[in-house]
């Protein structure tokens, strides 16, 4: 029986499935928008708390005054590598791992919670974050701080979001 319609070779149908694949597991590079960035600031301030240890400004002086972060303002990390580290943590300093299932096998940096032993980071103080938000976060991190220089004196500091409605 003929085929009626429009025909797709075999190597075509292989990269649709390839490219819609890789949409779905985020692999791409796409510009955020406004309302992933807004997200992201939210998360970033509230849900996540990174505001405590690396500020306000992203400069590594938290807002809670003991605690100091990687300054993302001098940065040069790419969108893999930063959701890699807020996925996993840095194993033997005090960023924590936000994807609830890190270390239960080799998903972090090649190793399990047995491998890293006592340099495992530890669980968030907040909560675990879902894959989408820590995508989110790295868009917010990456488009506000990443390779933005010193925080100029009296600088104003980024627009934080409105507080949760309850």
């Amino acid at each position: 029986m003929p085929q009626s319609g429009r025909h797709i070779s075999k190597s075509a149908q292989a990269g649709i499935i390839f490219a819609v694949g890789m949409l779905g597991l985020g692999l791409t590079s796409w510009p955020a928008t406004a309302q992933q960035l807004s997200g992201g600031a939210r998360i970033y301030f509230e849900k996540g708390g990174c505001n405590q240890c690396h500020g306000t400004n992203g400069d590594g002086v938290g807002d809670d005054a003991r605690e100091h972060g990687a300054n993302f303002r001098e940065s040069a990390l790419d969108k893999e590598t930063m959701v890699m580290i807020i996925s996993c943590g840095v194993p033997g300093t005090n960023m924590p791992y936000f994807e609830k299932f890190s270390y239960t096998d080799d998903r972090c940096y090649g190793m399990t919670a047995a491998d890293s032993g006592t340099d495992k980071p530890q669980a968030p103080i907040t909560t675990f974050l879902a894959k989408r938000d820590i995508s989110a976060v790295a868009d917010y991190i990456l488009e506000t701080f990443v390779g933005k220089g010193p925080v100029a004196p009296g600088a104003e500091k980024p627009a934080q979001p409105p507080p949760a409605a309850h």
